[in-house]
């Protein structure tokens, strides 16, 4: 039996958008894995506040515009100008934005097993930036970590 893929359209992030741009957080399911292994797709839920124009710090998970599409990915540089952002999923692709883009700030993580992690808490950003600087290795983790948790989603 074939996996049936289901996409969240960029319209499902607008809506969202404009509803954190009016003053109100959002819960939203996630449907991607670029968040993994912290968020499971398919599976947890976020809540995303406003974003006020507050410096952010390293760690922190943001939902923003980047080459028209919508994303939801971890900050894990910065200059004076601009943030840069790449999913705990991935590896390389660094998304460069200016700070005015960022439109909501993940605030918690609804896991599916019914725990909720405060994903603003400095053990979660402490945690977020040791698994960014881990890239080298991070691709075997990721892979031993689907075929563990993952693999009866096939």
């Amino acid at each position: 039996m074939q996996k049936e893929i289901r996409l969240v359209s960029n319209n499902y992030f607008a809506q969202a958008a404009a509803r954190l741009a009016s003053g109100t957080a959002v819960r939203l399911s996630v449907m991607g894995n670029s968040m993994l292994p912290f968020i499971l797709g398919g599976k947890d839920q976020i809540t995303l506040v406003p974003y006020s124009g507050q410096d952010l710090p390293l760690g922190i998970a943001a939902l923003y515009q980047w080459e028209d599409k919508y994303m939801i990915h971890r900050l894990v540089k910065k200059d004076a100008s601009h943030y840069h952002f790449l999913g705990d999923g991935n590896i390389c692709r660094l998304e460069i934005i200016k700070r005015d883009q960022v439109l909501g700030i993940l605030q918690t993580i609804h896991h599916a097993n019914g725990k909720d992690t405060d994903a603003t808490s400095a053990h979660w950003l402490r945690m977020g930036m040791i698994w960014y600087h881990i890239r080298p290795i991070r691709r075997y983790l990721l892979f031993i970590f689907r075929k563990l948790f993952l693999h009866n989603e096939k």
